[in-house]
């Protein structure tokens, strides 16, 4: 596996901590070269798990006639035991996201023949079809892109592809290297993100999200659970079972991880834009639609009317939708007190903040803090 991925290193993760119930294992680690061959051989390997994305690591794969796992669905016909996120559930959840943001376009950045780009593709289309066709630019990554000269041909393609997009239109990409790749082709051709082009990854790469230009909003997806669950495999397979889960688990994404390359707030409407921002910078002070409706030049009914037009929901919906996300955000640091979130997102009461929440996420803040602290 290659470890400058935030998947796989994600992965690993998950590895290790299966292994912990496993102390006679004891693990080798490459990413796929050309010596990869002759690697594998040398250590005598008893099983493997692999991130197998070309065809040349299925063939060294396919040559070791041992267990092996494979953790990427990227190439068809493959035949491994497979473990890996549930890509069309990917692309649902990216066009649901986008076409929530209430811009009328659509775009996907992504490679042409990976199966997981395909089938995250394919969703992505299908959930905003209703809205408007999408455009669609195909480059090389897999997630990487190897040479110098492929990255240039890479950034050439997508900045004639920006050019003839319509704007606003919200972009989402196969991964957060190509997403943060388009951020920076934007930033360098004076194109505005996330008012012109809204940016959407897949990953949650801490490394790639914080450090584009703006930071990258990005699908949080199981890896740590897609690795532990490829040890399970192993395992099984070393002690001469059938591997579990019939040899293929797909888990579903986690969520939309909200960051400033997407927003509510990507709208046509300059008075709708200017009362989504200014719930931003006071989300803890709104207490009421009337505050929001003497920022703007118009009557309240004209300013809901507006709203429902742009993103499909009341105004007081988008301020409980914005706490709400916040709160996700703080409750993953531990140092808060649950009433010290629900204070600064601006909820009446800690009862009010435990029925909202649940109200859109399922369960109640408790929880949620203990399943992010598990994940």
């Amino acid at each position: 596996m290659e470890k400058n991925i935030g998947f796989n290193r994600n992965v690993i993760e998950g590895i290790y901590a299966f292994s912990q119930k496993k102390k006679n294992w004891v693990f080798y680690d490459t990413s796929p070269d050309a010596d990869l061959e002759q690697t594998c051989k040398h250590w005598k390997l008893d099983a493997a798990i692999c991130h197998i994305n070309t065809d040349e690591v299925a063939k060294v794969a396919e040559e070791l006639a041992i267990p092996i796992v494979n953790t990427t669905d990227s190439l068809v016909g493959c035949k491994l035991p497979l473990v890996d996120v549930n890509h069309f559930k990917v692309g649902e959840m990216a066009g649901i996201y986008l076409k929530n943001l209430g811009v009328k376009s659509f775009g996907y950045l992504g490679h042409p023949t990976l199966q997981y780009s395909k089938q995250r593709q394919s969703a992505f289309l299908e959930t905003v079809s209703d809205v408007s066709e999408a455009h669609v630019c195909h480059v090389g990554y897999t997630p990487t892109i190897k040479s110098m000269e492929e990255a240039q041909q890479a950034r050439e393609t997508m900045k004639k592809w920006i050019q003839r997009l319509p704007k606003p239109t919200a972009v989402f990409c196969s991964n957060d290297i190509p997403a943060r790749d388009l951020a920076d082709v934007c930033l360098e051709m004076g194109v505005s993100v996330p008012k012109d082009i809204s940016i959407l990854g897949v990953d949650n790469d801490f490394v790639e999200c914080r450090l584009s230009r703006p930071p990258l909003s990005s699908i949080d997806i199981p890896a740590a659970r897609v690795g532990y669950a490829a040890a399970e495999m192993i395992d099984d397979m070393l002690q001469g079972n059938t591997p579990r889960y019939d040899g293929h688990y797909s888990p579903d994404p986690v969520r939309v991880v909200e960051r400033e390359s997407t927003t509510l707030n990507a709208v046509e409407d300059e008075n709708v834009r200017k009362v989504l921002d200014y719930i931003d910078s006071h989300i803890g002070d709104v207490q009421k639609v009337e505050q929001l409706v003497a920022l703007v030049p118009l009557s309240r009914r004209s300013l809901e009317l507006r709203v429902q037009s742009c993103l499909g929901r009341s105004l007081w919906d988008i301020v409980l939708e914005k706490r709400i996300n916040y709160a996700r955000i703080l409750l993953q640091q531990n140092e808060l007190s649950l009433q010290q979130v629900s204070d600064a997102c601006g909820f009446a009461s800690s009862r009010r903040f435990y029925a909202i929440f649940r109200k859109y996420c399922g369960c109640n803040p408790t929880a949620f803090r203990k399943m992010k602290n598990l994940s």
